[in-house]
């Protein structure tokens, strides 16, 4: 894995009166431009922050801190049909040069290996960068508005924090997906076992090919 990926995935947040509520993931696209999904940051950039990594993730990350530095970042490019949002920001954080570029869903083939890096259970206030192995399952083509946008099957689990999270290839210097969130079909089970919807308990998680990002970026 390249060191310089891990200060290169943030986690995005919005400021309300009580603090700061943890979104999802986020990662460097190119100069003062992040990319993460749409769901997670909203049709609106109004108190939109990502906060700067810490530490080092093969260290210890202490869950007890909760002090935070934050950036605000604004929308530049949203897409709700493939599900993309592309940020921007200014001042404390510069981008020299990207230790990876965008890829796409046609370079690994159906038993790929991938590495995840991500914010699972964000939602719940946990700041853990975590790195996850998985494969690809399936490749296939998803509809919407009349549209077809290439997507992938994870052998996975995903939680909630981790939809924006780069999909990376194993010698971690391309980002070929971005993920999106678990399969559920009509958008859940309709009902919640201690904060938990069972629709989403299976190790079929859907990405997004990271070309669309690349097109954004345009």
């Amino acid at each position: 894995m390249q060191p310089g990926l891990l200060n290169l995935v943030y986690i995005i947040g919005r400021k309300q009166p009580s603090g700061i509520a943890l979104l999802g993931t986020a990662f460097a696209v190119g100069k003062q431009r992040i990319a993460t999904t749409a769901h997670v940051a909203g049709a609106t950039d109004k108190d939109l922050v990502m906060i700067v990594p810490r530490g080092d993730i093969g260290s210890y990350q202490d869950t007890t801190d909760n002090s935070v530095q934050t950036v605000d970042v604004s929308i530049a490019e949203y897409d709700p049909i493939k599900d993309i949002a592309i940020l921007s920001f200014d001042g404390k954080i510069k981008f020299s040069q990207l230790s990876h570029t965008l890829g796409s869903i046609d370079e690994t083939p159906v038993g790929t290996e991938i590495f995840t890096l991500g914010y699972p259970h964000a939602d719940h206030g946990r700041m853990v960068l975590t790195y996850q192995r998985s494969d690809v399952g399936a490749r296939i083509l998803l509809g919407s508005q009349g549209i077809k946008t290439k997507h992938m099957v994870l052998n996975s689990q995903a939680r909630p924090g981790q939809s924006g999270s780069p999909i990376f290839n194993l010698a971690g210097n391309k980002v070929i997906a971005m993920l999106i969130g678990s399969y559920a079909p009509g958008g859940g089970g309709g009902i919640s076992l201690v904060g938990v919807d069972p629709a989403t308990l299976h190790q079929t998680t859907h990405a997004i090919s990271a070309e669309y990002i690349g097109e954004l970026l345009r």
